[in-house]
């Protein structure tokens, strides 16, 4: 009795995560950020919650993926392992400098939720050039 009822419940989740509801509810998601700077917050956001919306970025047409590259600036706890931190951000996107405990780095909008997860981080921001241009991307 109790295997059929088990069996029950686990066909009808599954029904309901393929059907279209699980997808819309990822749609109107919102990261809340932990130790994000409240700008890249919004910005990450609108670039994961707007994906295939048309931007003029750069002067030019295109279309939003959630995977744009953004220069962000990751500060570490001094507590952890500079090394082994250069080596677990890296995954994510592209260090461009680092003096520890700062990061300069590109990354995908879409990876900056999961760096932000990271318990060694103290701080994301943006560069400052970067945060300019974003900011005005997202008031079209």
């Amino acid at each position: 009795m109790y295997r059929t009822w088990i069996l029950i419940i686990f066909i009808g989740m599954a029904q309901l995560s393929s059907s279209g509801y699980a997808e819309a509810e990822e749609k109107g998601k919102s990261w809340k950020g932990a130790v994000a700077d409240e700008d890249l917050v919004v910005v990450v956001n609108f670039l994961i919650n707007n994906k295939r919306k048309e931007i003029v970025l750069a002067g030019e047409n295109h279309t939003i993926t959630g995977k744009e590259k953004l220069d962000i600036e990751i500060i570490a706890l001094s507590c952890c392992d500079p090394i082994k931190f250069y080596k677990d951000i890296s995954a994510y996107g592209k260090i461009r400098n680092f003096n520890f405990p700062s990061y300069l780095a590109s990354m995908p909008a879409d990876a900056i939720p999961e760096i932000d997860k990271n318990g060694e981080v103290r701080e994301i921001k943006f560069e400052p050039k970067a945060r300019k241009l974003w900011m005005m991307v997202i008031k079209q």
